[in-house]
């Protein structure tokens, strides 16, 4: 006789066999899915590029987007001065997306800033509208070949 733990011991090997068969199941399912590599492409690219934000994000407010403006402008300043230039670069590539008249204040930014960080930013730019249009994957490989 096995008994009511042997009993109970040999339901919870069926239930545990049962339960990794079916994620095998759905995983071979999901996986199949056509669409799977262009979704999970979205979802890299969407977390990847969560640190520039679009200018949907930022308030309407007229008075608030100057304020956003600013403080977007004097934080890439300040991290450029401190050596950060990646995250410099990054909020003011933040300030142009909401500033009204971007090619001036991109004309004002190639004239203050060194070569070679108004050349990071362009590219960064160039990688981020290019990352709405393509995949995570192609926009790193651009944005790795150029600085190079």
């Amino acid at each position: 006789m096995i008994g009511v733990w042997g009993t109970l011991k040999v339901l919870a090997a069926i239930s545990g066999m049962v339960f990794m068969g079916y994620c095998v199941y759905f995983d071979k399912q999901r996986r199949s899915d056509p669409d799977f590599k262009r979704k999970l492409h979205e979802r890299r690219n969407q977390r990847s590029f969560a640190s520039v934000k679009s200018p949907s994000s930022v308030p309407v407010n007229e008075k608030d987007v100057e304020m956003y403006f600013m403080t977007q402008i004097h934080k890439g300043e300040g991290l450029i001065t401190n050596g950060d230039i990646e995250g410099g670069v990054e909020h003011l590539i933040n300030a142009i997306l909401v500033c009204s008249q971007p090619g001036k204040l991109l004309q004002v930014l190639q004239n203050t800033l060194p070569v070679e960080i108004f050349t990071m930013m362009l590219i960064k730019m160039h990688a981020y509208e290019a990352a709405e249009r393509s995949s995570p994957v192609l926009v790193e490989e651009e944005a790795t070949s150029a600085l190079e």
